[in-house]
C-alpha cells in the first residue's frame, strides 16, 4: 500500500511520517563530541570529576587498610 492512499475524496495517510529512531547519548558519545567540538569547559569539568573520583577511591582504600589494621 502506498502512502497516501487516495479514495477519491480523502487521501488516507497524507501526512504520515515514519517514526524516527531514538538515539540515546551515552558518556562516550558525549565525550567524543565535546572533544571534536573543542569544548574546553566540558573537558576541564570531566577531568575534575575523574580526579575527584580517583581521590575518593584512594582515600577510601587507605582508610580501609588503616581501619583493618586496627
Amino acid at each position: 500500500m502506498n502512502v497516501p492512499y487516495n479514495t477519491g475524496k480523502v487521501k488516507i495517510g497524507q501526512f504520515y511520517q515514519r517514526p524516527q529512531p531514538v538515539y540515546e547519548v551515552d558518556k562516550d558519545m558525549s565525550l567524543l563530541q565535546t572533544a571534536l567540538i573543542g569544548d574546553i569547559k566540558a573537558h576541564k569539568k570531566e577531568k575534575l570529576y575523574n580526579t575527584l573520583y580517583i581521590g575518593v577511591l584512594v582515600f577510601g582504600l587507605f582508610g580501609a587498610i588503616l581501619f583493618s589494621r586496627g
